[in-house]
């Protein structure tokens, strides 16, 4: 049994490889591999020695052992709530300069002072605000919102890739639901195996902690 890696392309068996030569062979998550001492071939996204390769590429294989935790999650969201307020400062200045619409908001005891429609039309505001920021955050290199990045998550899909515009905007829309309705819909990561909360569940992503290389 030889003490090398091989690796199968174009149905050829490659090797005998050190891990080191194995990195340089462009692996993908699919590529077949077979480990030494082993006599079947695996995919290489389930072999733990080549989890920082592909965190070196960034794909972020959600393994169970670097899934954020609430708490890791609950201080991204909470870096993520002073810059949403600050962006959504500055689309309700737009809005009144653009239309005259203002929204008389000094304290929190002002909002329930104002009318249901004006309340309404804040809490869109300030949806969309949430929706757009993360989605471009997550479809971004980033693949996170800024609060994610400084506490070193990202958002990936079952694969470990960066979501699709579409995946991301459809965890976002859910994910306002889930925060206008008493945070509710974050409960699951408590109890779910994979620590998704119900826009993770149903956009199929997981939040991951990156390794520091």
């Amino acid at each position: 049994m030889s003490n090398g890696y091989f690796i199968l392309e174009n149905e050829e068996q490659i090797g005998p490889l050190s891990l080191k030569e194995l990195t340089e062979r462009d692996i993908e998550n699919h590529s077949k591999i077979l480990v030494p001492g082993n006599e079947e071939w695996q995919d290489a996204c389930d072999l733990p020695e080549l989890y920082l390769y592909f965190e070196s590429i960034g794909v972020y294989l959600p393994t169970g052992d670097n899934l954020a935790s609430f708490w890791m999650r609950l201080l991204a969201y909470i870096a993520d709530y002073f810059i949403l307020a600050i962006l959504t400062n500055y689309v309700l200045y737009f809005i009144a300069f653009t239309t005259g619409k203002t929204f008389a908001i000094h304290t929190y005891s002002d909002i329930f002072k104002m009318s249901i429609s004006d309340m309404i039309l804040l809490q869109i505001i300030t949806g969309v605000t949430l929706i757009v920021y993360n989605t471009v955050g997550e479809v971004s290199q980033l693949k996170g919102s800024i609060g994610k990045f400084l506490f070193r998550l990202v958002v990936v899909d079952v694969e470990g890739y960066r979501q699709s515009f579409l995946t991301a905007l459809l965890r976002n829309f859910v994910k306002v639901f889930s925060v206008f309705f008493l945070y509710l819909g974050f409960l699951p990561i408590f109890f779910t195996e994979h620590r998704q909360a119900i826009h993770d569940l149903l956009a199929k992503t997981y939040v991951v902690r990156k390794s520091i290389l």
